[in-house]
């Protein structure tokens, strides 16, 4: 498997998937720094709202171009599948987060 993609159009995947996982990040940035105490809960809590609602789904949307770059054998990489493993790190800190606020 090579390190980068190899053709274009695993290209054009791997930079959408990762340009969607680092504004996905920055996105949630202020709701992580609220989660572990690193700055005060907003009053209506705007940074739950853009992270649920931009964040989320740029997320997904990352998880899904760059799932779709490494499933074909011809453009999987090993910087998409890395990504990838990255991404659903963080799919599984927001299933944390959804688990906690369940039982908290």
């Amino acid at each position: 498997m090579p390190k980068y993609p190899s053709t274009s159009a695993a290209w054009a995947l791997f930079v959408c998937g990762l340009f969607a996982l680092l504004l996905s990040l920055w996105l949630q940035l202020p709701m992580w720094q609220a989660v572990f105490g690193f700055r005060p809960v907003a009053p209506g809590g705007g940074e739950y709202m853009v992270a649920l609602f931009f964040a989320l789904p740029c997320l997904l949307l990352s998880a899904l171009l760059l799932g779709v770059a490494t499933a074909r054998s011809a453009w999987r990489s090993k910087a998409a599948a890395i990504a990838l493993i990255l991404a659903f790190g963080v799919l599984l800190g927001w299933l944390a987060l959804f688990l906690r606020s369940l039982f908290v």
